[in-house]
């Protein structure tokens, strides 16, 4: 069965669309920047872009953005402006891919102090969810310790 990978911007609309539909309510702020976003104007549209600390990354379907230097955090928007104007459009090697960096994506800035990780996989007979509390910048060396859920087609 053929896989299609999502941006994390989507996959993160998505949960806060649907979850929300289901009672759960989830305020998800987040802008994806494309080779095409004015920067100059996201402001008029984001307002608390400019009294948020921010979040700023790749959104380009890759492992390791932290341990690589491409995640900026808890910063306002003139530093994600550096930020992008440093790694927008720029190639990259990642293990044996080289490609240019296009598309990023923007969100608040939320202190915590433990990360989770949380993905999702369509495979032949149904979903499989995979969950671990070991998750950010070191969950490959956890890799042990994800759990997989596997939800069949058509049930709930």
């Amino acid at each position: 069965m053929a896989r299609r990978k999502i941006r994390e911007y989507d996959a993160k609309q998505l949960l806060a669309e649907h979850l929300s539909k289901d009672g759960i309510s989830i305020e998800w702020k987040g802008i994806l920047v494309s080779p095409d976003t004015d920067l100059a104007i996201l402001p008029e549209h984001y307002p608390w872009l400019l009294t948020t600390s921010l979040v700023v990354k790749p959104d380009q379907l890759f492992g390791k953005r932290g341990k690589l230097g491409l995640i900026a955090v808890n910063c306002s928007f003139e530093k994600v402006k550096g930020f992008l104007s440093i790694h927008r459009n720029k190639e990259r090697t990642i293990g044996k891919a080289t490609d240019r960096l296009t598309h990023f994506m923007i969100e608040p800035y939320i202190p915590h102090t433990k990360e989770y990780y949380l993905s999702f996989t369509s495979e032949r007979d149904g979903i499989a969810i995979f969950f671990s509390t070991q998750g950010g910048i070191e969950v490959e060396e956890n890799w042990g310790k994800v759990k997989k859920c596997c939800i069949p087609t058509l049930e709930r």
